[in-house]
């Protein structure tokens, strides 16, 4: 539980108030390669593991516990076998073929199905939400009390973890001071719920940029004027009390898509906030070291590629700091043996985390190559760099705590055409620095789209805690039923600020669009729909 002020007593006096419920259901991380491991023994009586993990060094402890054996004699390559939106984050078969390689002394390989990841692997977390916002007679948000309920299924996995973020994030992006939040997470029979791109975040926000059109409509207001006038700026306080920060862009987001919404009167909108780290008070380091070796620079650090191009902004940093040419550095691939520990690919971090830690080994090596020595004298020298995120835990009874390093902001403006579909999404994000920007808009049209599924046609489905579903049958999107869609970037941050002022854009790009499409169905229809998939669309299920 989360409190901050008097949500209650706020509540109660506050002119316009709007409470609802809703319901957000489990989904699949179909997106991803069914889960695989090889493992083969060594002569040295240690394991060999190769995976495709989102951090060899959590499955190298779980694998050594599971054997009660040394860390050290469990040694994990990473593959580059496709992306995770969190759903590698969990251990799935590299427990089956580690212990059977120990146990056979041969190489094993372990695979699922994709039926079988289906009624195995870890899920988005279904949730049940109570939101009630309220607001002055003049349209200030003033308070909002949340509680939410989320199905953690058979085993805990991030349960913990992903009710936080829900929570921290549930009272929106807005400017208020009087927030209260209450979260529970149940074990149930069903499929186990993890992590899943959006973290918790997908889920809350839903509901409440819901409330906030619903709000607006009720003080009279134009929902893209409401959320300018709420939204949070520079130096002021965030409902879980945190500060934002000078890069803080949400005003630009919703200048960006502006256009758009008046464009016509079948859209709708919806904005967003997402944490880049882990945050809440808990370590997180990210680390990297650089070697020269004939010639060129390999950078080396076990943060997992998993489709985000974090080798591009590893180098590109590199590049930037130093000087040398892309051709000159080399991105070796995660490895206990070779990579030091640089945390878990998830929570939008990497780019923070690791870039920043590339950025302060690659000053060293500045410094070195400034005074006149080449890539060839310098053949065998190293130099690390670390970046530690200082956080304040929930519940901090600081004025302001620190929730997180770092917010990124977004918004988005869905565009339904005349047959009740939708034929347009326009997006803003706050991304600080734009690193790569092929990349960078790749990811936001991959997270487009793949909000835009979770919102319209996506479902898992269970009877009593059996899985129904089949992979023809979850509801992603056709390529067919692509939109057009529009990316605008808002660019902030300043290269004295950490990794060159970029946040992250991974988690944040699926987070808005189930809400702006739904807000935008109801200004068609004046139906409210407050359960996911949404209802009474052109999509068919």
């Amino acid at each position: 539980m989360l409190n901050r002020g008097d949500a209650y007593a706020a509540i109660k006096a506050a002119k316009y108030v709007v409470t609802r419920h809703y319901s957000t259901p489990q989904t699949d991380h179909a997106f991803m390669e069914p889960e695989c491991a090889i493992a083969e023994s060594r002569e040295d009586g240690g394991l060999n593991l190769y995976t495709g993990g989102q951090s060899v060094y959590d499955e190298q402890r779980e694998v050594s516990r599971m054997l009660k054996v040394d860390q050290s004699e469990i040694h994990v390559h990473s593959m580059l076998v496709g992306g995770g939106f969190g759903g590698k984050e969990d251990m799935s078969v590299q427990h089956h073929a580690a212990l059977m390689a120990w146990h056979t002394k041969r190489p094993v390989k372990v695979k699922f199905s994709r039926q079988e990841s289906l009624d195995i692997h870890v899920k988005r977390h279904a949730m049940e939400m109570d939101i009630t916002t309220a607001c002055d007679e003049e349209g200030n948000l003033v308070a909002s009390k949340v509680v939410i309920v989320s199905d953690g299924g058979a085993y805990a996995s991030l349960g913990g973890p992903v009710l936080q973020r829900a929570c921290t994030h549930s009272g929106g992006p807005y400017h208020y001071d009087n927030f209260s939040v209450e979260g529970t997470c149940y074990y149930t029979n069903n499929v186990p719920g993890g992590a899943f791109r959006g973290f918790g975040v997908t889920q809350s926000v839903f509901g409440q940029e819901i409330n906030i059109d619903l709000l607006a409509e009720m003080v009279g207001m134009d929902p893209w004027e409401f959320r300018y006038k709420n939204a949070v700026r520079p130096g002021e306080s965030l409902p879980n009390g945190q500060l934002a920060g000078p890069e803080t862009g949400l005003v630009e987001c919703l200048e960006a898509v502006k256009e758009a919404y008046y464009a016509s009167p079948r859209t709708g909108l919806a904005v967003c906030m997402k944490n880049s780290g882990i945050g809440v008070g808990l370590p997180d380091t990210g680390r990297v070291r650089l070697e020269v070796r004939d010639g060129k620079v390999r950078i080396r650090t076990s943060a997992a590629c998993i489709g985000q191009g974090l080798g591009t902004v590893a180098t590109h940093i590199l590049c930037e700091t130093t000087g040398i040419s892309p051709d000159d550095v080399i991105v070796e691939a995660p490895d206990t043996d070779r990579t030091p520990d640089s945390g878990t690919t998830t929570a939008s971090r990497q780019t923070v985390f690791t870039g920043e830690a590339t950025h302060v080994a690659a000053q060293e090596l500045k410094a070195v190559l400034d005074s006149g020595k080449t890539l060839k004298d310098l053949e065998g020298c190293e130099y690390y760099g670390e970046y530690h995120g200082i956080t304040d835990p929930m519940g901090s009874d600081k004025p302001h705590p620190v929730s997180h390093v770092a917010y990124g902001y977004g918004a988005c403006v869905a565009t339904i055409d005349e047959k009740n579909f939708v034929s347009k999404m326009d997006v803003a994000f706050d991304v600080g620095r734009v690193i790569n920007p092929k990349a960078c808009e790749g990811q936001v049209e991959g997270g487009t789209l793949m909000g835009m599924g979770y919102g319209v046609t996506e479902d898992f489905k269970m009877d009593n805690g059996r899985v129904v579903t089949k992979y023809g049958t979850l509801g992603l999107l056709r390529a067919k039923q692509r939109p057009d869609i529009t990316v605008h970037f808002v660019e902030k941050g300043t290269p004295d600020q950490m990794a060159y002022g970029a946040k992250g854009i991974g988690e944040i790009a699926s987070i808005p669009m189930a809400p702006a499409i739904s807000n935008a169905y109801r200004h068609i229809d004046k139906e409210e729909r407050r359960r996911l998939p949404l209802q009474h669309t052109g999509y068919k299920r």
